[in-house]
C-alpha cells in the first residue's frame, strides 16, 4: 500500500474566492491559494491542492476576497507639498514654478522623515507595495522610514543644473548646481542607496528634466544608470509648453531630442510622456526605455493626454509601462486602483474606441507593468512560485466588488484602494484589517498636518477654499 506523502510545512496560506496571478498565463484561480515561506512564494494554485500539499503555521483564509500581487506606483514623490493647497489654475510649468518648487526647497530633514512615513503608509492602506520615488532631499531621514515601512522602493537624489530649455525664471537657488557637481550628486545618490544596504531598496538615478537639466547632465545620467544597472528616471514630455519650448530650441521635441544625443536606452524611466507622436514613441520603444503613466496629474494639471497622449501606441510597441500617482497636489491620492480605471478609459474616449485599452492590460499596468518599468519585476509584479510574497487581499463585501462575476472588470473599472484589507510584503504583514501593522496612523495624520502648515507658513499660502468660510 502507498503511503501518503507528508504534507511540507510552510509558514503562511492564503485562501481566497479569487486568487489573480498576472503570471506569464495570466492564470486566475477560482477558490485558490498562495503558499509562502520566509519571505518567498512556495506554490500558487487551487486551494485543495494548496491544502493537500502544505501546512502551514498561519493561515488567512477569505472565501469571499479577491487576491492579487501588490500594485506597483512608478511615480510618488516623497519630497512633497500640502495636499489641496495648490493655487487654483496653474499648468504643469506654473505650478512647479509657483508651489512645488518652492515647497520643496522649504523641506527640513525632519520634515521629510514625516512625508515618507505618511506617504508610505497610505501607499500601503491602498495595496501598494512598491514605489519609485523620482528624487528625494535629506535622502538620510528618508530610507529609515522607508525600510521600517516595509515597501519596496527605487530612489535617488533629486538633482538638476538648472540649465534647460526652460530657462531660470522661477526656479528656487534651491540645491542650484554646475553640471560636473549635479553628475557628482548622481553617483553619490547611488552610493548612499547601497551603502544603506536594504534588499528592498534599490538606487536610481534621478533628474528632474523637465526644461530644468541641460543635455549634459541628461546624458551623464542615462550613462551612469546603464553602468550602473540602475535606473535614469526624470520627467519628460510632461505638456505641449515643454514640446514647444524645446521645438524651439533644439527642432526636435522632448522624447526624440533625448534619443538624439543618446540619453534614452533600457535603464530609462520617462514619467508623464503625456504629449507625443509616432516618432516618439518609437524612439522610446526602439531603445527600451520605459514609462510611469500617471493619469490623475495629467487630469489635474490639464496636460493633455487625452490630445496627445500615445497610450495604445506604447503598449501595442510593447513598451514596459506602469501607472504613477505623482504628489499630493497634482493627484491629490495614491490609489493605484483609481489610476488603473483612468489608464483604461481615458483612451477609449479620446479614441472613441471602446478596445483602446483593455480592463485586464489596465490592471497588468498596476502591477506586473510597473515592476518591469522600475526594473523590479525579478522578485515582484505577479503570485509565482520563487517571488517575493508581496499579496494584496482585498475585501469583496462593498458595493463597488459586487455583484462579483469578473474581478478584472471589477478592478478596472470601479474599485478603490479603500476596499484593501490586508497587504503582505515580502510574507510579512503590514495591513491587517484595513489598519496599519507598523505605523500609529493617528499620529502619522497629526505629523503631517503639522508640517503642512508650517511648510505654507514658510512659503507664504493660505489654502483657503474660494468660497465664504464663516
Amino acid at each position: 500500500m502507498t503511503q501518503a506523502k507528508a504534507a511540507t510545512p510552510c509558514d503562511t496560506i492564503i485562501t481566497a474566492g479569487w486568487v489573480i496571478t498576472v503570471d506569464a498565463r495570466r492564470r486566475i484561480f477560482r477558490d485558490g491559494a498562495v503558499a509562502i515561506t520566509g519571505s518567498t512564494i512556495t506554490a500558487v494554485g487551487k486551494a485543495a491542492d494548496i491544502d493537500a500539499r502544505f501546512t502551514a503555521g498561519s493561515r488567512i483564509d477569505r472565501p469571499g476576497a479577491v487576491v492579487m500581487p501588490g500594485m506597483v506606483n512608478g511615480h510618488r514623490h516623497l519630497l512633497c507639498c500640502a495636499k489641496g493647497a495648490m493655487p487654483e489654475g496653474g499648468g504643469t510649468l506654473e505650478a512647479l514654478r509657483r508651489f512645488i518648487y518652492p515647497s520643496f526647497s522649504s523641506l527640513e530633514p525632519e520634515d521629510m522623515a514625516v512625508y515618507a512615513r505618511h506617504a508610505t503608509a497610505e501607499m500601503i492602506r491602498n495595496g501598494t507595495t512598491l514605489f519609485e520615488e523620482p528624487g528625494c532631499d535629506h535622502i538620510d531621514a528618508v530610507l529609515p522610514a522607508i525600510a521600517e515601512s516595509g515597501m519596496r522602493a527605487r530612489i535617488g537624489l533629486w538633482t538638476w543644473d538648472q540649465a534647460g530649455s526652460g530657462g531660470t525664471a522661477g526656479l528656487p537657488a534651491w540645491l542650484k548646481l554646475d553640471t560636473g557637481a549635479a553628475i557628482r550628486r548622481l553617483e553619490e545618490g547611488i552610493e548612499i542607496v547601497r551603502k544603506f544596504g536594504h534588499e528592498r531598496i534599490r538606487p536610481a538615478v534621478t533628474i528632474e528634466g523637465v526644461t530644468t537639466c541641460s543635455d549634459e547632465l541628461t546624458v551623464a545620467a542615462a550613462k551612469l544608470a546603464e553602468e550602473s544597472e540602475t535606473l535614469a528616471v526624470q520627467h519628460k514630455s510632461t505638456s505641449q509648453r515643454e514640446v514647444e519650448l524645446e521645438l524651439k530650441l533644439f527642432g526636435e521635441r522632448p522624447v526624440r531630442h533625448c534619443a538624439t544625443i543618446g540619453a534614452l536606452n533600457p535603464y530609462t524611466l520617462l514619467n508623464h510622456v503625456t504629449s507625443l507622436d509616432g516618432e516618439d514613441v518609437a524612439a522610446i520603444a526602439d531603445t527600451g526605455a520605459t514609462v510611469s503613466q500617471n493619469p490623475s496629474t495629467a487630469l489635474k494639471l490639464a496636460k493633455g493626454t487625452t490630445a496627445f497622449g500615445k497610450w495604445p501606441e506604447l503598449i501595442a510597441a510593447g513598451v514596459p509601462m506602469g501607472l504613477g500617482t505623482d504628489a499630493e497636489n497634482c493627484s491629490n491620492h495614491q490609489d493605484i486602483c483609481r489610476a488603473m480605471q483612468l489608464a483604461a478609459l481615458l483612451p477609449r474616449d479620446a479614441r472613441q474606441d471602446p478596445n483602446a485599452v483593455s480592463a485586464e492590460t489596465a490592471v497588468e499596468l498596476g502591477t506586473l507593468g510597473g515592476a518591469r518599468a522600475l526594473r523590479f519585476d525579478d522578485v515582484t509584479g505577479s503570485l509565482e512560485e520563487g517571488k517575493e510574497a508581496d499579496v494584496v487581499v482585498f475585501d469583496t463585501d462593498d458595493y463597488d466588488w459586487r455583484p462579483l462575476h469578473n474581478p478584472i472588470a471589477n478592478l478596472a473599472y470601479g474599485v478603490t484602494g479603500h476596499s484593501v484589507d490586508t497587504v503582505l510584503i515580502g510574507g510579512r504583514i503590514v495591513l491587517s484589517g484595513k489598519k496599519s501593522t507598523v505605523f500609529d496612523e493617528e499620529q502619522l495624520r497629526a505629523d503631517v498636518e503639522r508640517t503642512d502648515r508650517k511648510i505654507l507658513a514658510k512659503i507664504g499660502i493660505d489654502p483657503l477654499p474660494a468660497w465664504p468660510v464663516l
